[in-house]
């Protein structure tokens, strides 16, 4: 899990690009740059979408026959991706798609900021086959990148502004991801690659494709392996993932029904990832690292033992930043020992583990009928590695006696004398429960002089954290077509259980080196188990005019949500030993959606469309509020998006132009309570609440060129954005005693009265403020250039600046960086026939470049970029 600030609860990275008073005076020159570049930039067409215009071969494609702001990229043609490269890293090419990630491939799952327009991937909804992810959070859903091999995919489709009606989603406020696998082919064969590149980078893929086993009946199989040295754990770490992959496809001889069966099994382990606050950073750049004197290089307790700010700090810092990963020293004997071995490397890992199965029908009823069913069973057995010193153990271990002196679950025991007294290390009296109450482990006697002491917890201690479940669910939509109107009705179901399991244990021999003794359990901080129902309904009208011309598609969905939780949910209840039962319910039965699309010409079409999309609090609203959960007041998020554009064929271009409006309302925080609440004083003082609203505008334009120059074409992608909170976010509440002054706020703050005389709130004074990681201008070019049996690519990103704090004082630069390779095809009817060798390069020109890492309100945190990344592939096909 990551240890960084967490993204905030509404879903949207918190940073940005100039404040309001910088941001006039770039905005309007970039601007201009920008819709001039627009008219110039164009993006390719890759599939015919039944519209009669042209169509071109190449990696992308514009949604033609769509009412809403559509591109897909064709990756059996996508020959520039990084080898190794995740699902979610590819959709980086797409207009008004940005992608952040902390290693080159998008490995690190806590890490990724994959945003669309407004929203980032938890407000989006995600599916693969037609199978919903549910939510893509990595600790409560899975991300793609679990359940697909990248080599096994064949499309990838995004609605930037919405998904239609049909898609199942409950958190998706934004548009859609929809991923697509390959079918398996008639023709028997087998295809393997390798790659070996920087960082250690090892990826290996094999599949074979069993051909038509019988009429009708087709399949293959596939395994890859993948593995990389994350940064700062050169010989000591890597990152590994291992996938098998499954699919059956039965095609019946009646042509009334297809059949398909596909299944994955994913195991991956990674490391969790450091990064500088945004101070410590321009300190760094500064060469006064923490006050050190020092900048860039590489910090150990050995050179500074007492570096303020904790153990936590130190760090190799050298290259710029790009070798900052976990701490990794253990030798206690010098420097801060406790905490740094507290949390050495070695815990700092994750594991998943998920197995998806689903079933695909598809009906042919008769012409204009046909239905498609989807039922999926998932899975999922993940696991978290974090290290604690001894101090902390020892505190939760006493305070929990001290609540219910009779428990039995705890391995140590408190330490009394024959007189009862409490009893400390030396056999001295000590106060009952206190930091010096000693703890000694099982079948130790009461203490008598000459009884040796034997600890509880010897050492340092671990927690091995679990959680996971399973889910099912099914999906099914019928379409009933006539010659001017197309009906789909259609609804999904699915349960889903996630339990979650915090434990914290001695290790052996008290050394962070250690195995886990399972058989000493200290505490733990939560067991929290949450069981939700979801049901979605549609229905969906589209009706043609206008000689065909013009469509106009109507829909409406309904969602309901019922979410149920219960367990220790908060170290305070598991202290008390004292389970919480809570249940919510959420649901709205009319989110409308209605499209324009009219055909221009035959090269030319435009769209309209308006929908009103709405996202359940996610699970942690109801395990983590504390005392102050109310499931009456917390309500879903909302959104109204606005698509409006053009698209169509220039000669031997294609282009897509649009524009868009979003209304973000509702957006959820874990915030503090307002004085006037009657849940003002409650433990934690915070808790989940509907905070405001954020608005987005955007232009987006993308193409492709055909050059008169044979085998050389152009494709690029533009997009302009500019997304500002609507209201003041409470920052604390200040009370005060009779007399004194009324307190003040900082820059970037606003102090207000309250019913309460002398109590006071503080607000951040964000009404105007930008989001984080949301730039305000990004291009994307790539240029490809074939001849004979070579393929050479050049490209590059340009990234706007951006802000990681909502004050929007904190900036981080704008970069431009680019990609680069080659790759050779054997020729036919040579020896080399059906080989192929590709070399990748991602940051061509070793630019140093730091990137928006995590977001908060007053401080946020930056990620130095991991380097000239190279990758040599070599594939077969036999």
């Amino acid at each position: 899990m990551s240890k960084s600030t967490p993204l905030n609860a509404d879903g949207v990275a918190m940073c940005s690009h100039p404040s309001s008073g910088e941001r006039s005076k770039g905005t309007l020159a970039k601007a201009a740059i920008a819709l001039v570049l627009a008219g110039l930039s164009f993006e390719s067409v890759a599939q015919d979408s039944g519209s009669g215009m042209e169509v071109f071969e190449t990696f992308t494609a514009v949604g033609q026959g769509e009412s809403r702001a559509n591109n897909s990229l064709d990756l059996e043609a996508l020959e520039i991706a990084m080898p190794g490269a995740l699902p979610e890293k590819m959709v980086d090419k797409i207009p008004g798609v940005n992608v952040v990630t902390r290693d080159p491939f998008g490995f690190y799952e806590f890490g990724n900021d994959i945003r669309v327009r407004a929203f980032n991937i938890s407000n989006l909804g995600v599916t693969l086959d037609g199978v919903p992810v549910g939510t893509s959070d990595p600790r409560y859903g899975s991300p793609i990148g679990r359940l697909v091999d990248s080599q096994n995919l064949t499309t990838i489709k995004v609605s930037q502004g919405a998904g239609d009606v049909t898609t199942p989603a409950y958190q998706a406020l934004g548009g859609s991801l929809q991923y697509f696998t390959k079918d398996p082919s008639k023709e028997q064969g087998a295809m393997f690659s390798a790659t070996y590149g920087s960082f250690d980078h090892i990826s290996l893929f094999g599949k074979y494709e069993m051909g038509e086993i019988a009429p009708g009946f087709t399949g293959y199989v596939s395994g890859s392996h993948f593995e990389f040295t994350p940064r700062g754990l050169d010989g000591l770490g890597k990152g590994m993932a291992r996938r098998y992959e499954a699919k059956f496809k039965y095609e019946l001889p009646s042509d009334k029904l297809d059949i398909t069966y596909a299944v994955t099994y994913n195991d991956r382990d990674d490391f969790d990832t450091a990064g500088l606050d945004w101070q410590e950073w321009q300190d760094a750049e500064a060469g006064n690292y923490r006050g050190t004197g020092f900048g860039y290089r590489e910090y150990t307790p050995w050179d500074f033992p007492d570096m303020p700010g904790g153990s936590f700090q130190y760090g190799d810092l050298s290259d710029q930043g790009r070798n900052l990963g976990p701490v990794k020293y253990i030798d206690s004997s010098v420097g801060a020992g406790e905490g740094v071995n507290a949390i050495y490397y070695d815990k700092w890992k994750n594991g998943r583990m998920d197995t998806l199965q689903r079933f695909k029908f598809d009906f042919d009823f008769e012409p204009g009928k046909s239905m498609e069913v989807v039922t999926y069973y998932q899975d999922k057995n993940n696991y978290g590695l974090w290290g604690r010193d001894q101090a902390y153990a020892q505190t939760q271990v006493r305070a929990a006696y001290m609540n219910d002196p009779s428990r039995t679950d705890i391995w140590g025991q408190m330490w009394y004398d024959a007189a009862g007294n409490a009893i400390g290390e030396d056999g001295s009296i000590v106060t009952e429960y206190g930091d010096e109450h000693a703890i000694v482990a099982p079948g130790t006697p009461t203490y008598a002089p000459g009884v040796t002491f034997v600890p509880g917890v010897p050492g340092r201690t671990a927690r091995d954290e679990n959680f996971g479940g399973h889910r099912y669910g099914v999906t099914a939509s019928y379409t009933w077509e006539t010659e001017n109107n197309k009906l789909i009705v259609g609804g999904w179901y699915e349960f889903d259980h996630h339990g979650t399991e915090r434990p914290n244990f001695n290790l052996d021999g008290g050394s962070i080196l250690g195995a886990y003794r399972y058989d000493q359990f200290n505490f733990t901080n939560y067991t929290r188990y949450i069981d939700q129902d979801v049901m979605q309904f549609w229905v969906q009208d589209t009706w043609t005019t206008m000689d065909g011309n013009l469509e106009v598609i109507a829909g409406v969905k309904a969602i309901t949500l019922d979410r149920d939780a219960n367990g220790f949910l908060s170290i305070s209840e598991w202290l008390k030993n004292e389970e919480t039962f809570r249940s919510t319910k959420y649901e709205d039965m009319f989110l409308p959606q209605f499209g324009l699309l009219y055909t221009v010409n035959d090269n030319t079409e435009a769209f309209f469309n308006y929908s009103e999309n709405m996202a359940t609090p996610n699970s942690g609203t109801i395990t983590t509020a504390g005392d102050t959960f109310d499931p009456d007041i917390l309500k879903p998020e909302y959104s109204e998006n606005f698509d409006i554009g053009i698209r169509g064929n220039i000669g031997s271009s294609s282009y897509t132009l649009q524009a868009y409006s979003v209304s973000y309302t509702d957006r959820i925080l874990s915030v503090p309570v307002p004085i006037d609440s009657p849940n003002a004083g409650a433990a934690g003082n915070t808790r989940y609440q509907n905070v405001g609203g954020v608005d987005s505008w955007g232009i987006e334009a993308s193409g492709d060129i055909k050059t008169g120059i044979e085998g050389l074409s152009f494709s690029g992608s533009i997009a302009l954005q500019e997304t500002t909170f609507q209201e003041d976010l409470l920052d604390s509440v200040v009370r005060i005693a009779a007399g004194d002054p009324i307190p003040t706020a900082g820059e970037g703050y606003r102090v207000a009265s309250t019913s309460d005389p002398l109590a006071y709130e503080i607000y951040q004074d964000i009404s105007g403020n930008d989001l984080g990681n949301t730039p305000f201008l990004t291009a994307n070019f790539d240029a490809i250039y074939t001849k004979g049996n070579w393929k050479f690519n050049f490209g590059g990103k340009y990234y706007d600046d951006v802000y990681v704090n909502t004050l929007n004082t904190q900036p981080v630069d704008s970069y431009t960086i680019f990609d680069g390779g080659i790759a050779y095809t054997g020729a036919s009817d040579t020896p080399l026939e059906g080989w192929k060798a590709s070399l990748s390069i991602s940051n061509l020109f070793d630019q140093y470049i730091w990137y928006a890492r995590s977001y908060s309100g007053t401080s946020g945190q930056v990620l130095a970029d991991r380097g000239r990344n190279v990758a040599l592939t070599l594939s077969t096909k036999f």
